[in-house]
C-alpha cells in the first residue's frame, strides 16, 4: 500500500486537518512523491513516508493509509527474539529487527524472503496483515483522540 502527502517542502512537518477540522500532528515526515501505479504510500525504514499526490490525507481513506504506514514504522522499531519467537523490549544476542528490507529481500521475524516475485503490498504478506490488524485494532477500540493517521 502506498501514498503521498503535501506538494511543498514546508508541508513535510505541517499538521493536517481531521474531519472535525482540528489539526493533527505528524509523527514521521510525509513526502509527496509520484509512486508506481496502484501504490498509494510507502513507509521507509529511515523514518519517512512517501505518499502519492492522489491521496487526500484529510479523508478517512487517507487517514487509514497513514495509519497503515505508521504500523510499518512501528514494525521497523520492534525487536524480534528469534529464540522466543516474540517481540521483546530489549535487544539481546537473539534479537533482530522484526521488519526490515533491502533491494533483494524482506526480513520478517527472522525470515529472509526474496522480493523478486513478491506482490508487495499484498494483504497476504505477514507484515501487511500485521499492519492491517494494528489499524483495525485501533478502529475497534473506538479511540476518538486523533493523531496524523487517524487514531491513537
Amino acid at each position: 500500500m502506498g501514498f503521498k502527502l503535501g506538494k511543498k517542502p514546508e508541508d513535510l512537518f505541517n499538521k493536517i486537518k481531521s474531519e472535525s477540522n482540528k489539526e493533527v500532528s505528524v509523527n514521521h515526515p510525509v513526502i509527496r512523491k509520484k509512486l508506481e501505479p496502484g501504490v498509494q504510500a510507502e513507509a521507509n525504514k529511515e523514518g519517512t513516508t512517501f505518499v502519492d499526490p492522489s491521496v487526500d490525507l484529510n479523508s478517512e481513506e487517507g487517514r487509514n493509509i497513514l495509519a497503515h504506514e505508521e504500523a510499518h514504522h512501528q514494525q521497523f522499531g520492534e525487536n524480534w527474539d528469534t529464540k522466543l519467537n516474540k517481540v521483546v523490549k530489549e535487544k539481546n544476542e537473539n534479537t533482530v529487527p522484526r521488519f526490515d528490507y533491502n533491494n533483494k529481500f524482506v526480513f520478517w521475524e527472522g525470515k529472509k524472503i526474496p522480493r523478486a516475485n513478491m506482490n508487495e503490498g499484498s494483504h497476504q504478506l505477514e507484515w501487511e496483515a500485521d499492519a492491517e490488524a494494528r489499524v483495525n485494532k485501533l478502529k475497534t477500540k473506538n479511540k476518538i483522540k486523533r493523531n496524523y493517521y487517524g487514531w491513537i
